[in-house]
Formats: C-alpha cells, structure tokens, sequence
C-alpha cells in the first residue's frame, strides 16, 4: 500500500467556497476510481490558517502513478483546478509519498 500526502495553502477567507471546491475536487478524484484508489481531504484545525491535505491511498505505485497520470487528461478535472486556481497560495501545493512498513 503506497499514501501519497497532498498539502496546499489557502489563500481565501472564503471559507465557504473554498470548503465547496474542496469537497468537488475530492469527489472527483474519490470517483475516478473507487475499486482500487481512495481519496480524503482533512484541513488543520489548530495551528496555521488554510492548510488542506488530501490522502490518496493505493494498492501500489503502480495504480497511484497511472491514477494521477490519468487525471489531468480528464476535462472535468482540468475545469475543477481552474475554478480553483485562485483559492490557493500558487507555488505551495506538495505531494509526499508514504510506503506502508
């Protein structure tokens, strides 16, 4: 099982909208393929403001990479990160790869 961690920076005080994008981007990935990769979004509750990660866990590499490969050939994710494109601080978005031990 691989988890890659995805980390962004919320540059809005529109905490409604960016909680709506939030929850579209998620479903949309969540949907893209059920049966094998599973995606959550958490946001930071006590510390810095605007911190939003997303978890996408996979059998292997080899799923997590043909998944996020496949993605952003897909137009409904394309329209997805451009209504969102302003919400977040650009340059601070990060993915970390987790191997389970």
């Amino acid at each position: 099982m691989v988890r890659m961690l995805r980390k962004a920076q919320v540059d809005s005080s529109d905490v409604a909208r960016v909680r709506a994008w939030i929850e579209r981007y998620t479903g949309y990935m969540a949907a893209a393929d059920p049966e094998q990769v599973t995606v959550t979004s958490w946001m930071e509750a006590y510390g810095s403001y605007g911190k939003v990660y997303w978890m996408i866990d996979a059998p292997s590499l080899a799923v997590l990479d043909e998944f996020l490969e496949r993605l952003p050939a897909e137009e409904g994710y394309q329209e997805i990160l451009k209504a969102g494109s302003e919400l977040f601080v650009s340059g601070q978005t990060s993915d970390l790869l987790l191997k389970e031990v």
